[in-house]
């Protein structure tokens, strides 16, 4: 069975420019920090949990001192996420992990408290072939697995709406892809996500303060 490789996909944690829809309960500095916990805590579930290659890719690229750290730290690869909007920089990623390794999924950094069976679950099924779609609470996709290149599922989308994930299904119907749907989760965007999640995830219990 071929091993799927996990693309992290995750800005650079620099105070004003990550995680701006936490303010203003939060200032810029403590958004910056709690978007390094989640990139720190991501790395730490898929390496521990994923049995193929994991990659980081940074935006807008891979030099920031803490995706460093974790290259030595993990030896997760880094890559940069390069240029275009969302839709563009994942099919990037995925089409050049399908074409070096079978099949490639990726997943935001917004998901740490992600249970280890889902990304189990998730790799087995892409192992077997089917392709892997993790519906997010707020109507977009935590996690995309595919095993070929599926462009259209990225071109022209208008990321960040509710209707993300509608809007993948229905595109994939088109275009006959399958989908295996993992368990539905909440990313951590604004300060009402953090305080739902910290509230059961221990290493975001120091921001409900």
């Amino acid at each position: 069975m071929p091993q799927p490789a996990l693309f992290i996909f995750a800005k650079q944690p620099i105070a004003g420019r990550v995680k701006t829809r936490l303010q203003p309960d939060f200032t810029p500095a403590q958004a910056a920090e709690i978007a390094a916990v989640l990139i720190c805590e991501t790395v730490t579930l898929a390496v521990r949990n994923w049995p193929g290659s994991v990659y980081l890719c940074g935006a807008p690229d891979s030099e920031h001192p803490l995706f460093a750290t974790l290259a030595d730290q993990f030896s997760v690869k880094l890559l940069d996420q390069g240029d275009g909007d969302l839709g563009a920089r994942m099919q990037r990623a995925l089409a050049n992990g399908i074409a070096i390794h079978g099949a490639a999924a990726v997943i935001g950094s917004d998901v740490p408290h992600c249970p280890w069976t889902i990304l189990d679950d998730a790799n087995d099924l892409m192992a077997r072939g089917h392709n892997v779609l993790g519906p997010a609470a707020d109507g977009g996709y935590y996690f995309i697995g595919l095993t070929r290149p599926g462009r259209e599922l990225f071109t022209d989308m208008a990321w960040g709406a509710g209707s993300v994930l509608a809007e993948t299904l229905r595109r994939a119907t088109a275009a006959s892809i399958d989908f295996k749907l993992l368990p539905s989760l909440r990313d951590i965007d604004t300060a009402a996500d953090l305080w739902l999640v910290a509230r059961q995830f221990a290493p975001l219990h120091r921001f409900l303060d």
